[in-house]
């Protein structure tokens, strides 16, 4: 599957403040299978458990 391109975007962030716009976990705007899914999805499901978001430094570091 092709991946998305290298955009600058932190799709970790745009995941975890999707709740707060009321988008759904199913409306991530990436393909599956893709690295940014995952990390959308990583970012939604952080914001639902309650999680504070680390810094953009941290979550360069785990992928």
């Amino acid at each position: 599957m092709m991946e998305s391109p290298d955009d600058n975007l932190d799709h970790f962030a745009l995941g975890y403040y999707a709740p707060g716009k009321g988008l759904a976990r199913d409306a991530s705007p990436y393909a599956e299978g893709t690295d940014a899914h995952a990390r959308w999805l990583a970012g939604y499901d952080a914001a639902l458990r309650g999680e504070p978001e680390p810094s953009r430094s941290d979550r360069a570091s785990t992928g």
